[in-house]
Formats: C-alpha cells, sequence, structure tokens
C-alpha cells in the first residue's frame, strides 16, 4: 500500500461525521476514530510502514533516537508497531503515575540523556504528546522531535514548537481531503 491508499483505508476505518468534543475541550463536525484504525491489522501495517519511512528519512539525515515513547493510551498501539518495525526500544508514558508496584510514570529502561521520539496517533492541540514530552524531559531524557499519524491543523504544530518540539506528521488534515472548521 502506498502513502495515497493508506490515507484512503484510514479515512475509510476511522473517519466519522456527527458533532464531536475533542480530548482539546474542542467541538469538531468530524472525528478520525484511532481505535478504528489502530485495531485494523491492514490500516495499522501500512500507517505503520509510512511513519516508519518518515522515521527513517530522518535516522538518515543524523537523527540518532535511542528510545521511542508514546504517550497512554492511543499512542501505545502506534509506538509498539514502530518500535518492531524499527527495531527501536520503546517507552510507555502515562498521564501520570500510577500508585502502586513501581510507582512509574514512565514504563520501560531508559538512561538519562537519551535522545527519544514520541509517536502519537492524532495531533489538535498536543496535549497528550507535549504532556509526555515534559515527562520525559523530568527523567533527563531529550526530546525534540513528535511523529504523528494525522495533525488536525488546529494549534498542535505551533505548540509543539513552543515547547522545543518538531512536529512531524505522517497526514495532515488537507492532505487527507478534510478541511478543518474556523
Amino acid at each position: 500500500m502506498d502513502k495515497q491508499a493508506v490515507g484512503k483505508a484510514l479515512l475509510d476505518a476511522a473517519y466519522l461525521e456527527g458533532d464531536f468534543v475533542l480530548r482539546s475541550g474542542k467541538r469538531s463536525k468530524y472525528y478520525l476514530d484511532k481505535y478504528l484504525f489502530e485495531t485494523d491489522p491492514r490500516v495499522l501495517r501500512g500507517i505503520t510502514y509510512e511513519l516508519a519511512a518518515i522515521v527513517r528519512e530522518e535516522l538518515a539525515a543524523g537523527a540518532d533516537y535511542q528510545r521511542l515513547a508514546a504517550p497512554e493510551l492511543g499512542g501505545i498501539v502506534l509506538g509498539a508497531a514502530l518500535s518492531l518495525e524499527l527495531g527501536i526500544p520503546l517507552l510507555l508514558v502515562r498521564k501520570q503515575s500510577k500508585e502502586y508496584g513501581t510507582a512509574k510514570q514512565i514504563e520501560g529502561r531508559y538512561a538519562p540523556g537519551e535522545r527519544v521520539a514520541i509517536i502519537e496517533d492524532i495531533v489538535t492541540s498536543g496535549g497528550a504528546a507535549l504532556m509526555a514530552a515534559d515527562a520525559l524531559r523530568e527523567a533527563g531524557l531529550v526530546v525534540e522531535d513528535l511523529y504523528c499519524v494525522v495533525d488536525r491543523e488546529e494549534g498542535g504544530t505551533a505548540a509543539a514548537a513552543e515547547k522545543g518540539l518538531t512536529l512531524r506528521p505522517l497526514f495532515t488534515s488537507s492532505e487527507l481531503g478534510i478541511k478543518p472548521k474556523p
């Protein structure tokens, strides 16, 4: 499946119209249900392949990631798929530290100073990914890149830049033929 076919498959699997409240609190006439594309093996395989190609381009250009990181819950399936595809270990970032066992917010092995790329599904305002970046940086990790499947083009790029992150989307809403509503 080429990138255009992946975009079509993503829309066929996950594009919904209606009245939706997004994680950011914004209302939207459309919704990309990440769980519909992340649980469809054919679509997930295509997304993983195309997203891995973007990461490989950055690696070839000099990026050096020792870890990938995925915020719970939506980014975890993508992060795991990319970790397998790229052979780069994965960190899981909880919204908050768990209150039992090891009481960790970041799951997985890492060492301060390692470079980490965040993997996210849909970016609107970037909230979950930016919280994950903060947690990773507090743990001493270097985080400069944020990869996502779809940038809804509703402020996520600017919010990421304000936090010192470069947003690298597989698709923007416009590329998928979805026009952001003001």
